[in-house]
Order: C-alpha cells, then structure tokens, then sequence
C-alpha cells in the first residue's frame, strides 16, 4: 500500500508542476477580476431585490395596521 501512495505523491506532484508552469499569472488575475465583477453584478441584483421586498413588506404592515385600527 506504501510504494502506491507514493506513487500517486508523485503524479500528483507533476500534475500540480505542470498546472503551474501553464498558469499565466497575468491570465488568472484578468480571469479574477472578470468574476468579481461578475458576482458584484449578482450581489447588486440581489440587494436591490431585497430592498423591494422590504418595501412591500413595509406597505403591507401599514396596510395591515390600518385594518387592525378600524376593526372594531
């Protein structure tokens, strides 16, 4: 069991070594940037989202007490 651990150590190693010479530093920080801005977008979204349902739930708390008070 030990020599085959060892084994896939090493491939595991070379896989990782050849990933690392093929990055291009200048490509994986365009490539992060392009996904922040994306999530920002999604985040933008979803506020803005979120916001209108606060003010519908404002308006209908209103509505609401508004219909407590003139109950008799």
């Amino acid at each position: 069991m030990g020599i085959f651990q060892r084994m896939m150590t090493v491939i595991r190693a070379n896989i990782n070594a050849l990933i690392g010479r093929a990055e291009d530093p200048s490509k994986v920080l365009e490539q992060s940037l392009i996904d922040a801005r994306t999530q920002l977008a999604k985040t933008k979204q979803d506020v803005a989202g979120a916001i209108a349902d606060e003010k519908k739930l404002q308006s209908q708390v209103e509505r609401e007490k508004k219909q407590a008070e003139a109950a008799p």
